[in-house]
């Protein structure tokens, strides 16, 4: 079970480590096994239970809750009644299902739910839903957070429904990490409706990010190798066909316009150029010139 669970309850209050949470039965609902009651060593009893629009119920603290939002689940924490050893603690109903109320629970806590697996969808509905119970999105979804890094793990298989994500909720931090895994993406597929969700201020934001990009590109690749003196074997005339075999490899490139050119496919096509290139002057000339460039390409901004 989770590190910082495991301070909360003992292990035998736990299903495997390694299979996601599953209720076990009761005689009047299910018990998230991984809210179980119980009585840690190392922390207070669970003196509230908050059950799912399922019906698994969920044992936390007060405290906890009361910590990450004095309204949390809209709770009037000082009219609720007491809870004390014997006496049933009391149950508050949550519109959320136990898959969201998990993973909403699993953030207020501190406490990665990774090993659960939960789909992009669960996770966004989660952060859909912390406003409407009084949760700051801003507070559990950050880049150090551990809903916030779930979140983002999902970017290199589905950047732009992350990057919707992050836009949606003004997650900048979010949305500049997820944009780097944007620049092979096809901007032309964007749906009106992404397009909404994302809003106008992050999409101009990825817009720009690809057609800076492309400027920068073709800005460095115009430059020629710089000539040298004429030798008795490689004339003003032989250079300038490494100067024109250079020019047409550049048109390739722009006319092909890729965001996210990578620095082997750069060194690979102007490679095609050295091969064919018999003076030696010419060919260190034209390996420096390539290696400068994969070097400013480098460095052209990535994200947003």
């Amino acid at each position: 079970m989770l590190t910082a669970m495991m301070q909360v309850y003992s292990s035998s209050s736990f299903a495997s480590s390694t299979s996601p949470p599953q209720p076990v039965q009761s005689p009047s609902f299910l018990i998230s096994t991984a809210f179980p009651p119980g009585t840690p060593d190392s922390f207070h009893p669970s003196d509230l239970i908050l059950l799912s629009s399922d019906s698994v119920s969920f044992h936390v603290h007060r405290s906890v809750l009361q910590a990450a939002s004095i309204r949390a689940f809209r709770i009037s924490f000082p009219s609720l009644p007491p809870s004390s050893s014997g006496i049933v603690e009391p149950v508050i109903s949550i519109p959320e299902s136990s898959t969201i109320l998990n993973i909403i629970l699993h953030s207020i806590y501190g406490q990665s739910i990774a090993r659960y697996a939960p789909s992009f969808e669960a996770l966004s509905t989660a952060v859909a839903a912390l406003p409407p119970n009084e949760l700051s999105i801003s507070k559990f979804v950050t880049l150090s957070s551990p809903l916030g890094a779930l979140i983002l793990a999902h970017a290199p298989h589905r950047p732009i429904e992350t990057y919707a994500l992050a836009a949606q909720h003004d997650l900048h931090e979010l949305a500049v990490a997820t944009s780097s895994h944007l620049l092979s993406f096809n901007l032309s597929s964007i749906t009106d409706k992404l397009a909404e969700q994302i809003g106008s201020r992050y999409l101009k934001r990825l817009f720009l990010l690809h057609s800076e990009r492309i400027e920068a590109l073709k800005g460095l690749l115009m430059p020629p190798p710089s000539p040298h003196s004429a030798t008795p074997t490689c004339t003003s005339a032989d250079q300038g066909n490494v100067a024109r075999a250079w020019a047409l490899t550049v048109a390739y490139l722009i006319w092909d316009s890729r965001v996210d050119l990578s620095t082997v496919t750069i060194e690979t096509i102007f490679g095609t150029i050295e091969s064919r290139t018999q003076c030696p002057i010419c060919r260190d000339s034209l390996k420096s010139r390539v290696q400068t460039l994969i070097v400013q390409w480098t460095n052209v901004k990535r994200t947003i």
